[in-house]
């Protein structure tokens, strides 16, 4: 046997009776390599320890990152409805005149508008410029914007709870029954259909098929009903001591003056009587006899119906 190494035998079992035994295998190595061998475990021990802990940090990493993803979408879903409901609280607010500012829309030159009538008594809305900057201001964090709306939201409660009598009075619905409608000219500025000359146009122009059931907005008393060379047959609507509102271009109308008509309730029919391009219903509503936006207080409208107003 060489000096520092290890033989190591492998030979039957002993017990077996036998005069001699042959080894059935052997061999030498040097000492050192029982060294290397325990090295070689302890490094496969740690680095396996190592290994496996790596393992189960990524597994819990990727966890995370999978519930991270979760809670982001759930954020978004979150932002899309608070958006959603503040949208919402704003039509609610213009239709409760508690906008200091009015929107003039974009004129869409297409389908039926009508004529307007001498302009003395055309009225440019003050924009409260700070106001709609706050309106519009929606990179401040999702808490703040949340608790806003729910301050919001209570104080609209409170006022719909005072206002209910006084809101049934209110023109809140489109006065077009029909889903084929389109808004074809805003209240604003435009350029007129028959003259080319820039006028200011004081109600909105509401185009759709004709006979369309035009219905009132709000409870009230048909103050006026006749014919008008600009907007032809038409209905005026007294609500309350403060609104008023105007059905023009009619084919006909089906109420008489002083009736008593209720919110959706058919007054007349869609036509193109008087100064008009098309089928249409030049709609107005007066506030404190002054021709105010339609467009602010009607609660029922939507995208389809309102994109060429946009």
């Amino acid at each position: 046997m060489k000096k520092n190494h290890l033989t190591v035998i492998i030979q039957p079992d002993v017990s077996l009776s036998a005069k001699r035994i042959n080894p059935i295998l052997s061999f030498s190595f040097h000492k050192r390599v029982i060294y290397y061998l325990f090295f070689s475990f302890f490094l496969f021990i740690c680095f396996g320890i190592s290994g496996t802990w790596s393992i189960i940090q990524n597994l819990e990493i990727n966890n995370k990152i999978t519930l991270l993803n979760a809670e982001l979408d759930q954020l978004d879903w979150i932002e899309s409805n608070v958006e959603g409901i503040r949208k919402d609280e704003k039509i609610i607010r213009e239709s409760l005149g508690l906008e200091a500012w009015e929107n003039n829309f974009d004129i869409n030159e297409r389908l039926g508008k009508g004529g307007s009538e001498s302009q003395t008594d055309l009225i440019i809305p003050d924009i409260n410029v700070e106001q709609e900057m706050l309106e519009i201001d929606d990179n401040r964090p999702l808490h703040e914007r949340v608790h806003d709306l729910k301050e919001g939201v209570h104080e609209l409660y409170l006022i719909l709870s005072k206002m209910r009598i006084t809101l049934n009075c209110r023109p809140t619905i489109m006065p077009v029954k029909d889903n084929a409608i389109w808004i074809t000219s805003g209240f604003g500025w435009r350029k007129g259909p028959f003259t080319g000359l820039r006028e200011f146009h004081k109600g909105l122009d509401i185009s759709g098929r004709k006979g369309a059931p035009i219905i009132v907005t709000a409870d009230g008393v048909v103050e006026k009903t006749g014919y008008n060379r600009f907007k032809g047959r038409y209905v005026r609507v007294k609500h309350d001591e403060r609104f008023s509102t105007v059905y023009g271009h009619l084919m006909r109308y089906v109420v008489k003056k002083k009736q008593k008509v209720k919110r959706g309730e058919i007054i007349g029919y869609m036509g193109t009587s008087g100064m008009s391009t098309g089928y249409h219903l030049h709609y107005v509503v007066i506030d404190n006899k002054k021709k105010v936006n339609p467009y602010n207080f009607i609660l029922n409208r939507n995208e389809q119906t309102l994109a060429s107003s946009r």
